[in-house]
């Protein structure tokens, strides 16, 4: 089992168990969480409250997953691919649903609020969290190719490098809308409301 295999469970790992988390963390928080799933207008009022709680479910259960066979990779336990592979394909599964779901919200241009790491979120989803969700499912097919196309077993020394590499990168998806934020292309500022009324006084006379 490769270093990066190792890595990418880790980060993985770290994902969806912040997104779970994070919904979780509270009554209020999950309940943002059913509010912004109601606004994509997906899912029916009447399977609402049964497909958030799956969403949810699901991510805690591959979380856990990923978590499990990232350590039994690094103590090389028995059967640990296979058990790699299963979590990996679970995780892409799901990533590929909700990158689906938000393709449908951005094609037909639905305004709704994206609650995916924090139940207090007013950015809508958009092409950022598009470009999120295919990145991360991007990550987990390297991983999956990486299992099938690696051979051996790292030394402990480089499995828990191979962990601390995926921990770090876990936090790039997880505050991925503060970063594309900080890089995208700034929005001119508007004027006060006394100069743009002034303005428009103006303009009258």
């Amino acid at each position: 089992m490769t270093e990066l295999l190792i890595a990418v469970l880790a980060a993985a790992a770290g994902v969806f168990a912040a997104s779970a988390a994070a919904k979780l963390r509270s009554r209020a928080a999950y309940g943002s969480f059913r509010a912004s799933l109601r606004e994509t207008r997906l899912v029916s009022e009447r399977w609402l409250a049964s497909v958030t709680g799956l969403l949810v479910a699901s991510e805690a259960a591959v979380a856990a997953s990923l978590s499990a066979a990232a350590a039994a990779a690094v103590v090389a336990v028995p059967g640990s691919r296979l058990l790699a592979a299963a979590a990996l394909t679970a995780a892409a599964a799901l990533t590929g649903t909700l990158l689906a779901g938000v393709a449908m919200i951005v094609h037909r241009g639905t305004h709704a609020r994206c609650a995916c790491f924090g139940g207090r979120s007013a950015r809508p989803l958009g092409r950022a969290q598009l470009a999120r969700n295919g990145c991360l499912l991007g990550v987990l097919a390297a991983g999956l190719a990486g299992d099938v196309l690696g051979s051996g077993s790292p030394g402990l020394a480089g499995a828990l490098l191979a962990v601390a590499a995926g921990g770090v990168a876990a936090p790039l998806f997880t505050h991925w809308d503060e970063l594309a934020s900080l890089f995208g292309p700034l929005s001119p500022a508007r004027p006060p409301r006394s100069a743009r009324t002034a303005r428009a006084g103006r303009r009258a006379r």
